[in-house]
């Protein structure tokens, strides 16, 4: 009998479904180091082992009886092997792109959408970006429609779970950032916040700063920004349905129609529902954020942390043919954020987009825990 070849899916599956249950989780490590075991004995009959799942686990015992195997998770060979290149795209989707181009405005916009609603995923230093198979695959069966295909396919249990058991703040999710060691800072009964949903999906490199060693990470497109800001809203709010589609629906509209205030007094409402009393960062720094995990919930591109040869933007917000720069203040008179949106000048990086660029400032109260005065021009 010739050399086999051995794949093993999800082989953290049983350690990551036993993750708060310590006692179970040992036993489950020491039958898995077992079995490894096994494989290093059969080496000689073997070809090829390759071992994928979520979560690295790397470095722990239950391979200490193993070859330790070779990471490949984040190096360049192998950073678009998990999904579709933009050339992979257009070259085996021909037929499809060709097809459904006209329903989208013509074949230029139609990839841009696609771009921005199933690409971005990043593994590697060098920021090769791939698209979601399984959300384009499902697009084009699906007559192209734009639709949430792989967050519909449901967030990963043990993802959820530690979500929901550990309190989460946008503010560390939207600001995240890790050195390069973090990314293999595994222990046999730890996980991280970062490394969780960078390996499951909801976060992706999106700089890497060579002189550091840091790791900047962000959403890799609209369907994993929308979906994973759905779930921490829920986590603010003291109402089951955080936003309802109809309300949704008002307020991207107001964006794209070009209505600030409309937006403004939707949003105003909705925080009425935000519960403050889980978060101690009631500062410029927390609004600007937990703003901007709405409008990312909304399927929107929202930037912050803007910054111009002039300073720094605090938000803007990208809706169509519309330009929003947003800046925060709290407790401040409204004559101070427009006062720095003019003396600044920041929308004028935005001055050949072709775009209509809206400058907004906003006031909240530490009192009032909400939006209390607006202006724009």
């Amino acid at each position: 009998m010739g050399a086999v070849v051995v794949i093993i899916d999800e082989y953290d599956n049983p350690l990551l479904s036993t993750i708060n249950n310590q006692e179970l989780n040992s036993k489950i490590r020491e039958e898995l180091r077992g079995f490894y075991g096994v494989l290093k004995q059969s080496d000689s009959y073997l070809r090829f082992v390759f071992v994928t799942g979520i979560t690295k686990f790397g470095q722990i015992s239950m391979f200490s009886s193993f070859n330790q195997p070779k990471d490949i998770s984040m190096l360049s060979d192998y950073c678009d092997i998990c999904g579709f290149t933009q050339e992979e795209l257009e070259e085996n989707f021909a037929p499809e792109i060709e097809a459904y181009a006209p329903k989208h405005g013509g074949k230029a916009k139609y990839l841009k959408r696609l771009k921005e609603y199933y690409n971005g995923y990043c593994f590697a230093k060098d920021k090769t970006a791939v698209y979601n198979t399984y959300g384009i695959l499902n697009h084009f069966c699906d007559a192209a429609d734009f639709s949430p295909f792989w967050s519909m396919s449901g967030m990963p249990s043990f993802a959820q779970r530690y979500l929901e058991d550990k309190y989460v703040d946008i503010v560390d999710v939207e600001s995240a950032q890790m050195d390069a060691p973090a990314f293999a800072d595994y222990k046999d009964d730890t996980i991280t916040l970062y490394p969780l949903l960078y390996q499951a999906g909801y976060l992706t490199i999106s700089e890497y700063d060579e002189i550091s060693g840091t790791y900047k990470l962000t959403y890799p497109n609209i369907e994993v920004r929308k979906s994973l800001a759905q779930f921490l809203a829920a986590n603010y709010s003291r109402e089951e349905k955080t936003v309802s589609s109809s309300v949704s629906v008002r307020l991207v509209k107001a964006l794209y129609d070009g209505k600030p205030d409309g937006f403004l007094t939707l949003l105003k409402l909705y925080l009425n529902k935000v519960d403050y009393s889980l978060s101690s960062k009631i500062t410029e720094y927390y609004f600007e954020f937990a703003v901007s995990n709405i409008i990312n919930m909304l399927g929107l591109e929202c930037k912050n942390e803007v910054h111009t040869a002039n300073g720094r933007m605090d938000s803007v917000v990208f809706a169509g043919d519309n330009i929003y720069v947003f800046e925060f203040k709290v407790d401040k008179p409204i004559e101070d954020a427009m006062w720095q949106l003019e003396d600044k000048d920041y929308a004028a990086i935005y001055s050949d987009s072709g775009k209509k660029i809206t400058e907004i400032g906003v006031i909240f109260s530490r009192e009032n825990r909400n939006i209390v005065e607006w202006q724009w021009k």
